[in-house]
Order: structure tokens, then sequence, then C-alpha cells
């Protein structure tokens, strides 16, 4: 005769994984899309300053111009949406284990978090690379080891503090493989703070800067570090729309809709402060 095991549904939901949002650190919201998909910046152009003219007999102080300005458009272009139903029978039969909230959480943390980390991270390093932010001396393109990790870093800092970018404030993004690189590298030995680093298995900053290690899938490609600061990034969220419909017309159950309007600009006056590695 046969032996019949139990099985048993769990109401107990098993999550996908997925990382938090790595990308706010390096962003601001310092400008305003209220009422308006698109903001104009302006940038007084500064003065040339010359020799103070004590004999002249006019215009001592050189030929005077009118304050001239320069203009960056940022218009948001991001419009993400997405649409679901849970049937009442589906609903009912399923220990009631499709709750609205819980999904619209779910989806929050495991599609849009990644997607935006994923744009702003693609935004920044396609502004750091129209500026020539990269294959500069001591951190040109090629493959990162245990050996050239912190040298590469050290150098892209040193860089970007020539660029007379704030020393406060920094932030780095890097892979998993690049921070593993620099804890193999014998820089943090050098210290007793250093060695408490090296056996609690955390950096935290490096040459000041902090460290977000994130998800290679989140870094633009052939990136594994670059180094940044969040007011470089503007990162508007103009719209987070969620609305949960009860038996509309047509459907037994819910209708879920989510709205998310929101964009990422890099303002060509901060690019300074943008350092990438390559590894190809």
């Amino acid at each position: 005769m046969a032996v019949n095991l139990a099985s048993k549904f769990d109401t107990k939901l098993s999550n996908i994984l997925k990382a938090e949002k790595k990308s706010s650190a390096f962003t601001n919201t310092d400008y305003s899309w209220d009422g308006v998909n698109q903001v104009i910046a302006s940038t007084l152009v500064d003065p040339t300053i010359g020799d103070y003219d004590v004999n002249g007999t006019a215009n001592k102080y050189g030929n005077p111009t009118e304050v001239e300005d320069t203009q960056q458009t940022w218009t948001l272009v991001r419009d993400r949406s997405w649409s679901k139903t849970i049937d009442k029978k589906n609903f009912q039969d399923s220990m009631e284990i499709r709750k609205p909230g819980a999904y619209l959480a779910q989806a929050t943390k495991n599609v849009l978090v990644p997607e935006m980390d994923t744009y702003i991270f693609q935004t920044i390093e396609t502004a750091g690379e129209t500026a020539s932010r990269y294959n500069l001396t001591g951190f040109t393109t090629g493959a990162t080891t245990s050996s050239n990790a912190y040298t590469q870093f050290t150098a892209m800092t040193a860089n970007i503090t020539d660029q007379e970018a704030p020393e406060n404030g920094r932030v780095a993004a890097l892979t998993a493989a690049y921070y593993n690189f620099l804890k193999q590298s014998g820089f943090i030995l050098a210290s007793e703070a250093g060695q408490g680093k090296h056996d609690s298995g955390d950096l935290g900053t490096v040459d000041g800067v902090k460290l977000v290690v994130v998800p290679s899938s989140r870094m633009p490609s052939n990136v594994d570090l670059f180094i940044s600061h969040p007011i470089a990034c503007i990162a508007p969220e103009k719209l987070v729309d969620y609305t949960l419909h009860d038996n509309p017309p047509g459907v037994s159950g819910y209708l879920l809709e989510y709205r998310h309007r929101y964009d990422a600009f890099v303002d060509t006056n901060k690019t300074g402060v943008i350092a990438i590695h390559k590894t190809a």
C-alpha cells in the first residue's frame, strides 16, 4: 500500500533577493520641477581680471562689459508605469497571499529600485565620459588587481581635487570585485585603525571617500569604479502615483496601477567631481 505524505501551502512568501537602493548618496534634489517638466539652470560668466590702470584717464578698472550667462536645459522624460489585477477568487483561494500593499512594496524593491540605480549611474558615467573623466594619469583603462586597486583609487581622488572639487561628501560606487581588491591591498595594514578595518572586513571610507558597493548589474558596462559627489547629479522624482481600484468595471477583485515620473541630469559645471575607472 502507498505511503501518502502531507504537504502544506504556507502564507509566508519567498521573496526575490534584491539589494537596497544604492544611488541616493550620489544625487540631490536642489531644483524644483513643480508645475513644469523642464528646468533651465543659468550660470553667470565670470569676469576677466586685469590690472588697475592708475594712470588711465577713464575706465581705470578696465572696459566694462555686460554680465553674460550660459544655460542648461533639463527636461524630465522618464514616465514609467505598471498595471496588475488580483482576481477575487485567486485572492480568496490562495490563503490571501496576494495583498495589494505588500505587492506594491515588492514591485518597488524588485523592479523600480534596480532600474533607477542603473539609470542614474549610467547618467553619471555618460556625463563623465563626455567630459573625458576617465583614462587620466594613474587610472587608465585596464583590469583591476589587488596591487593597483588602491593606487588607482587615490589617483582618482587626487585628480578630482585638482579639479577644485569639494573634499567632503565624495562617494564611490564600486563593484564587489573592486571592493575585494581594496581589502586585499596592503594599504589598510599601515595603521592600527587600518588593521581594525581589515579584521572587520569593512573599509567604510577610503581616502576620505564613502564607499558604496553596487551589484555589477547596476553599474555601467566595463566600469568597476567611479567616484562622484551628490552636487553633480540632480535626480527629480516628479510623480509617484499608486491607485488601488476595488471591483472596477470588468474586474472582480482589484486593479493595481502604478506610475512614476523621474529622471537624472548631470550639471556640466560639476563634472570635475567625477572620475571613472574602466576595465576595458
